[in-house]
């Protein structure tokens, strides 16, 4: 949004613990996140008693602000992909929920969990069938060349496992 590098000295500023706590998220997160470019490098100030590093990352409000988001949009499981592309639209037209692709993103993610929703139904379905093999065997007669308790019909996300019998 126009916050731009977003710590510009002015306001609070928060090492990286500090981000962390106010941004729910962890420091090894925000580190990841500046490495893979979500977040702009944070700009780094010297302690006193250690002039000759590279310095503590210091962050401004609006640094935690665009962690926030990032944090949230996390949580609904948005990928990185589309949490950076949500951040670009951000950072060029500001608030991304007014930008027709925030909408476009938003459904496709809909799209995405409603298929993984259809796929764990019929995985959950076929770990039912389970509860109740069909015992073909008696189990003291069950071996792993005989044993077909694990087969719960036809695979619910379309993959077929073909057990062959051993060569003798």
């Amino acid at each position: 949004m126009n916050d731009r590098h977003l710590n510009d000295g002015t306001g609070s500023q928060y090492s990286i613990g500090k981000a962390a706590t106010a941004s729910g998220l962890t420091t090894k997160a925000i580190r990841y996140y500046e490495q893979i470019g979500l977040i702009p490098k944070a700009p780094r100030r010297n302690k006193e008693s250690a002039p000759h590093t590279g310095g503590d990352r210091v962050y401004g409000d609006a640094d935690i602000a665009r962690l926030r988001f990032i944090h949230h949009a996390r949580l609904v499981d948005l990928s990185l992909a589309d949490i950076g592309e949500l951040v670009t639209i951000a950072d060029q037209a500001g608030c991304p929920s007014g930008h027709p692709r925030y909408g476009d993103v938003l459904k496709q993610h809909l799209r995405n969990i409603d298929e993984r929703i259809n796929h764990l139904l019929g995985l959950r379905q076929s770990v039912a069938k389970l509860l109740h093999p069909s015992q073909t065997l008696d189990s003291d007669d069950c071996t792993w060349t005989t044993c077909d308790c694990m087969l719960a019909g036809p695979s619910p996300i379309g993959i077929e496992i073909e057990i062959s019998q051993p060569r003798t």
